[in-house]
């Protein structure tokens, strides 16, 4: 589920940025996507700990 979550937050924050015109708006959204990222990252380790596929299409 964490993996879902970090998944569809990335993909907001990612629509988000091509759409913000204030810079300090947009230095928000990379610290927040980045954030996502790291988390999406432990997330997918978390389930290859326990055998989980991943449910991410590459």
């Amino acid at each position: 589920m964490d993996v879902l979550i970090a998944a569809e937050n990335i993909k907001n924050f990612n629509s988000l940025l091509l759409t913000e015109k204030d810079d300090c708006q947009k230095r928000v959204l990379l610290e927040l996507l980045g954030l996502e990222k790291e988390k999406l990252a432990a997330a997918m380790a978390a389930e290859k700990i326990v055998g989980k596929v991943d449910p991410l299409p590459r």
